[in-house]
């Protein structure tokens, strides 16, 4: 197996290799318009942000927005709020107006609560990669990539609880909005050049709003390979997740409480969320830990991958487990099975059913053959799917039929 070292070594090298013959003028110059923590959240957008900054396609020079706004390759569209935006008073006015208005029917109610930002670009670049942000431009654009992970129609009612018919009427309301007054929106509006989601429900979520998107590249975010080979006793479970609750950690330990029960010398490794006081037997609680941890130390000693989450799109921990060839248990709920390939690379149970998730562990933990086949075929469907490689060539392909 080939570690994130090499990853980042070859792209290093490879972009060496070009500056020195070509000069920078030999790169594609992207702005990269996707969250950078801070100041934005720290989730799994944001790291995405820093994957591409630190292995980026080929023949490519990534700018974040945060680097551009402070070199002043862009800037901020005029706000009521802020008047060092306003380099020409009268003329930003109607401009700041309209964003002072569609703030107000945020917050009313009247729409999701996804700002826009409106952003001139006074730089040179190529193109641009939006990602997961509604953006409006003023002035003259380079071609427009957006991306997102699925759109944001599961966020706002899966994850902030909010009815799932009125989750559509605002997005289609949005939609209107957003083709009125001009801005780039990745699920109600996605008027770019190109569109990518990283897994095919988002293709099917925009059709739930009119939203025709089956020309949408597929492309999941990437995540690094294996960093050594796998030293698992046949008889562990691995969970992954910082917010313990959300995450269905509860549930894993109600499922491990009967995978124990017949496999007696079974064990559970619980990374992310704080120690509690208590722990049950058998289980190994690590608390929070990087994403170099988690590969040097824990996914190579784990043979299965519990998640029974209840809030996720396309969590990077499931396609990180399947790049350390661990077979996924998770609930049959939103992305999970554009993830994980039912009875080839892991099994899907109903939500909070406990007793199917035992089953299909103890099927693992009891059967060496087809932990094997299962880990082999993991470990496989990660590199065609979701490796930093297979990333990259369906990006760098996107990126360079967008600027013929």
């Amino acid at each position: 197996m080939t570690g994130f070292g090499t990853d980042v070594a070859s792209a290093q090298a490879a972009k060496q290799a070009v500056a020195g013959e070509f000069g920078d003028e030999a790169f594609l110059r992207c702005l990269l318009i996707s969250p950078v923590a801070p100041p934005d959240p720290r989730n799994g957008d944001s790291q995405y942000t820093e994957d591409l900054m630190l292995v980026p396609p080929d023949g490519v020079k990534y700018v974040r927005y945060t680097d551009a706004l402070a070199s002043g390759e862009i800037e901020w569209g005029p706000s009521l709020h802020a008047l060092k935006t306003w380099r020409a008073p009268f003329g930003r006015l109607p401009t700041a107006s309209v964003r002072a208005a569609l703030h107000v029917l945020r917050r009313l109610g009247l729409l999701l609560g996804d700002p826009v930002r409106w952003i001139r670009i006074n730089g040179r670049f190529d193109l641009v990669h939006v990602q997961c942000m509604p953006v409006r431009f003023l002035g003259p654009r380079p071609p427009v990539l957006l991306s997102d992970s699925a759109g944001t129609f599961w966020y706002w009612s899966a994850g902030r609880g909010i009815a799932e018919s009125r989750v559509l009427r605002l997005l289609r309301r949005e939609r209107v909005v957003a083709r009125l007054v001009g801005y780039l929106h990745p699920t109600a509006n996605p008027a770019g050049d190109g569109l990518v989601f990283f897994i095919e429900s988002g293709v099917s979520l925009a059709a739930r709003i009119g939203i025709d998107a089956s020309g949408a590249v597929i492309c999941a975010a990437g995540v690094p390979s294996a960093y050594r080979e796998a030293f698992s006793d046949g008889r562990t479970l691995l969970f992954v997740g910082r917010d313990f609750a959300l995450k269905g950690g509860p549930d894993a330990l109600r499922v491990f409480e009967r995978v124990r029960a017949q496999v007696p010398d079974a064990r559970l490794i619980v990374a992310g969320p704080d120690r509690p006081a208590t722990v049950p037997d058998g289980v190994e609680w690590l608390g929070p830990l990087a994403r170099e941890a988690l590969y040097d130390q824990v996914y190579p000693r784990a043979d299965a991958f519990l998640y029974p989450t209840r809030l996720d799109c396309a969590p990077l921990v499931v396609q990180e487990a399947l790049a350390n060839g661990l077979p996924i248990l998770a609930p049959r709920i939103m992305g999970m099975p554009d993830l994980v390939r039912h009875g080839v690379t892991g099994y899907l149970f109903e939500p909070g059913n406990v007793d199917e998730a035992a089953s299909a562990a103890l099927e693992l933990l009891q059967d060496r053959d087809k932990l094997t086949a299962m880990r082999a075929a993991a470990l496989a469907d990660f590199e065609q799917r979701f490796s930093i490689s297979h990333r990259n060539a369906v990006l760098g392909a996107v990126y360079r039929s967008l600027v013929r």
